[in-house]
């Protein structure tokens, strides 16, 4: 499970609670103790680096006078991260040549990123050597970490018009198994020969440091993609997408007592915490209360304030709420530690409950999953065969990935606050 709930009352205390504008002061029921969050699975993780001769470029043999390329910091930092973290209870590490994925030891293959490669295969096609990772034992249990420029140039040139088609047959385990999906679009630095997937007018090109595209997809059981990347992957990139990532519920609470920040009290008609949820009566005013979430699981673009203004959803059947503007934020250590109200959580935004018509209904939390992001197109190409940074395919490679899933994607958290009508 990868977020623990916390009881409503336990958060928000046993003690009465009224707005200014209330009349008369409401009781609550005494507060249950809250449960503890159940330990995390332990994370099980495999790194596939691609060991071909196109993907030597990255990584070119370095000196006291040669720094290195972008790939090899950013690739050395992630598979020692991988290596070293107390998060990951198993690791392993192959490298995927014409072949099977190959096992090596950790030191071999950060040699390669070193730049140590004496003979690089020739390299397996795209469709195939996805289908080879996911074929791995226990691979739809744990987390494929998979390095690669993901150029797509297959033997016989009518496989091109199936791109989208081949992907998703490869990679038949992600919709079969629910599965997630994480891409990550980097570009480095590039020595040597770069091999094109369309070939002409020339079949290959000798680079010395133009800048290329390279990707790392990160595939496995949701929970456990969400937690790779929000505790191993150490500040990603800005190209990112995600298909398939969901969590369970997030502990959260309302928080109305016990609060020495005024701007996080509640405000207008009254509310108060009693069973399980709130009761409130936003009829004479709306009522306006601060609602605290703990996502430190999410990936951390998506912890951002303004990702979660932008896609975060609230649903009242029978009545009206909304989620304030600029109203999300993180939370503070100085918070954390100064409030022990807020010490579980990360997160805390600002709700507005105008009108409730039924006497109960519920209040939802939705963050839906986005679509394939903007900056994919802007990193495909139909011809690669001049390098830049932009992959042949991208786009329909992607789409491969996106069509695995229904329509729309399944939501990535929903909370649900029971609410009463005073």
């Amino acid at each position: 499970m990868l977020f623990g709930t916390i009881s409503l009352l336990s958060s928000c205390g046993s003690e009465p609670t009224e707005t200014k504008s209330a009349s008369s002061t409401k009781g609550t029921k005494p507060a249950a103790t809250a449960p503890a969050a159940p330990e995390a699975a332990p994370l099980r993780v495999s790194v596939f680096l691609e060991y071909s001769g196109g993907m030597k470029g990255f990584v070119p043999r370095g000196g006291a006078d040669k720094p290195p390329t972008e790939f090899q910091q950013r690739i050395g930092a992630l598979i020692t991260e991988t290596q070293v973290s107390g998060a990951i209870a198993d690791r392993k590490y192959y490298l995927c040549e014409n072949a099977a994925p190959k096992a090596v030891p950790f030191q071999q293959l950060r040699d390669v990123v070193q730049g140590e490669v004496n003979q690089a295969a020739l390299g397996t096609e795209l469709p195939q050597m996805l289908e080879g990772i996911l074929n791995m034992p226990q691979a739809t249990q744990q987390v494929s970490v998979v390095i690669s420029d993901f150029i797509y140039g297959p033997a016989r040139k009518s496989d091109f018009s199936q791109l989208p088609n081949l992907i998703r047959t490869s990679i038949a385990p992600v919709s079969q198994k629910q599965l997630a999906v994480a891409v990550f679009g980097e570009a480095s630095h590039f020595y040597g020969s770069y091999f094109p997937a369309v070939k002409t007018p020339v079949q290959k090109r000798t680079l010395n440091g133009e800048k290329v595209p390279y990707y790392v997809w990160v595939i496995g059981p949701p929970a456990l993609v969400a937690r790779y990347t929000a505790e191993v992957f150490k500040n990603p990139p800005a190209q990112q997408a995600f298909f398939g990532l969901k969590t369970d519920t997030p502990a959260f609470a309302p928080l109305l007592t016990k609060l020495t920040d005024p701007k996080l009290k509640p405000s207008g008609g009254t509310v108060y915490a009693e069973n399980n949820g709130l009761t409130l009566n936003p009829s004479d005013d709306p009522v306006d209360f601060s609602l605290a979430l703990n996502l430190n699981e999410l990936p951390a673009a998506w912890q951002k304030p303004e990702f979660l203004a932008q896609h975060v959803r609230v649903r009242l059947p029978n009545g009206q709420a909304s989620l304030l503007p600029n109203s999300v934020r993180l939370l503070t250590d100085d918070e954390q530690s100064g409030q022990p109200v807020l010490a579980p959580f990360t997160h805390v935004l600002r709700l507005r409950v105008s009108k409730l018509a039924a006497p109960t209904a519920t209040l939802s939390l939705t963050l839906p999953a986005p679509e394939t992001p903007e900056w994919v197109t802007a990193w495909s190409t139909t011809n690669d065969n001049a390098p830049a940074p932009r992959t042949f395919g991208l786009d329909q490679i992607l789409a491969g990935v996106r069509q695995s899933y229904p329509t729309p994607l399944p939501a990535v958290f929903t909370v649900q606050l029971p609410l009463k009508k005073d």
